[in-house]
């Protein structure tokens, strides 16, 4: 079992959102993490995301954090290796690119400080050297070396003369090749290459796809296999549990680009992973595709999300897909020699709706709220006295391996001092009711971590307890949901 995964992803040190550092904001603090760019260097997988970055891992299981500079330059950031030289951009705030000789810095900026003529700061030059900035960049290189950028455009500018009047403008994913001797500018005019195609119901704006005044196209991914190029976008709003991926198909980087019958490519409006899009796609251990994609929270604001992970690759018609989102406990990359079809452990999420009571209840926070399978709701202990429990009860006997343990950082202040901490806790486990086995011990957890996946050997067990130690200080006991993982009798 420690060689499984769960989604959302328990990352440590997932960050603070990236408006509740701006110095005007006034509602709730939330943490974000989203639109992640993962690349392979050197054998080494390294996950920029928006709001701060980086994380680095050798085996796409287990992260480190280490920030590095730039630590936010602006949503969606995007990185791509040419040789031995590796480039950075991201979107509209300072759009610029970038260029290392390793992930970790340092690195250096690359063109000429300016302002497009809506006094937007950009180093960025189109093909006539005017200013300009893009929108969720995406960089590739091809076989020959040539670097491109696939994006959605700045956002509706006010000026009619402005070099681009692309209103509307999120519509339309656009790609253009960047120039050789200086990726900060482009080679020639950009292509339109995905417009927004209202027969799409998917595509749609909305949480049901209703509108089709407000098109959203965003978020796009290129991977060349094959031979072909599968260019990947996504719509129809971050904040929407109905965000979905799609993707385009053409033989040559620019298109013409053929919709896939095959689509969306991912989506899931319901359960506890959904909102799933804006992504990246990279090989993994074993040669295996694997597609890095945003998943929502949205409790106080639509940029509250995490990141899920799950197999991709083609399908029998050469289409391209992701067996995804997943919810329950699957294999690592690298562990099931074909994850596409068989990455699944055929556990069980046994203790979604079961009876569950805990040592005390906020009102308004009731125990069931935190096994409804609902990452919206939650539990909240009356008081900050610990230890608090929560327990479920699986009203019949099973065999358990592993539970979920979404914390809700209720009380997060950053400001006032209250700041993301780690979480102390264990999980119990009882076949009689009367005598109690520790299953995981994290009593001493020094790791800060909003979502907790942890894994034991099988055990028998008919009630399982969640005890909490100790929360983030200034913090209340909070959790949005518990999940406890089991074989099916």
């Amino acid at each position: 079992m420690n060689r499984t995964y769960c989604n959302p992803l328990p990352l440590p040190n997932y960050q603070l959102g990236r408006d509740v550092l701006m110095p005007n904001y006034a509602g709730a603090a939330f943490r974000e993490m989203a639109d992640p760019s993962v690349i392979r260097f050197k054998d080494r997988w390294y996950l920029f995301p928006s709001a701060g970055m980086l994380w680095y891992s050798d085996d796409l299981l287990n992260w480190t954090y280490h920030p590095i500079e730039p630590f936010d330059p602006g949503y969606a950031p995007t990185v791509v290796q040419r040789g031995d030289v590796l480039y950075l951009t991201a979107s509209w705030t300072c759009a610029a690119i970038w260029r290392a000789t390793d992930p970790l810095g340092p690195w250096e900026r690359l063109g000429t400080f300016d302002h497009d003529l809506d006094e937007n700061p950009t180093w960025l030059k189109d093909h006539e050297g005017k200013p300009v900035r893009w929108g969720d960049p995406m960089l590739f290189v091809d076989d020959d070396g040539a670097l491109y950028c696939y994006f959605n455009g700045d956002r509706p500018t006010t000026r009619a003369d402005h070099p681009w009047k692309l209103e509307p403008c999120h519509g339309v994913i656009f790609g253009v090749r960047l120039r050789d001797d200086d990726p900060s500018a482009f080679a020639h005019e950009p292509v339109p290459l995905i417009n927004f195609d209202p027969s799409h119901v998917w595509e749609r704006f909305g949480e049901c796809n209703q509108r089709t005044s407000l098109p959203v196209l965003e978020g796009p991914w290129l991977n060349k296999i094959d031979g072909r190029y599968y260019l990947q976008y996504s719509g129809c709003g971050t904040q929407f549990k109905s965000y979905a991926l799609g993707c385009y198909v053409a033989d040559s980087p620019l298109g013409p680009f053929v919709y896939q019958k095959r689509n969306p490519i991912l989506i899931h409006r319901g359960g506890l992973v959904n909102g799933c899009a804006h992504h990246s796609m990279v090989e993994g251990p074993g040669g295996h595709l694997w597609c890095f994609y945003t998943t929502l929270v949205g409790i106080h604001s639509g940029m509250e999300r995490r990141i899920g992970m799950d197999p991709a690759g083609l399908d029998v018609n050469g289409e391209l897909y992701v067996a995804g989102p997943t919810e329950t406990p699957q294999h690592a990359p690298g562990v099931c020699s074909e994850p596409l079809c068989g990455n699944d452990l055929g556990l069980l999420p046994l203790s979604v709706n079961c009876q569950v009571r805990a040592s005390s209840a906020a009102p308004g926070y009731p125990p069931r709220f935190a096994v409804d399978n609902e990452i919206r709701t939650g539990w909240q202990a009356a008081s900050a006295d610990t230890p608090q429990w929560l327990e479920a009860n699986l009203e019949d006997e099973f065999q358990i391996s592993a539970a979920r343990t979404i914390f809700a950082d209720e009380g997060l202040d950053p400001r006032g001092g209250i700041l993301p901490g780690p979480y102390r806790y264990r999980i119990l486990a009882t076949r009689d009711c009367q005598t109690w086995e520790v299953l995981c011990d994290q009593s001493d957890n020094t790791v800060d971590r909003n979502i907790a996946y942890d894994t034991w050997p099988a055990t028998f067990a008919r009630r399982v307890r969640l005890e909490v130690l100790s929360a983030p200080a200034g913090m209340a006991i909070a959790v949005l949901e518990f999940t406890v993982f089991g074989a099916a009798q």
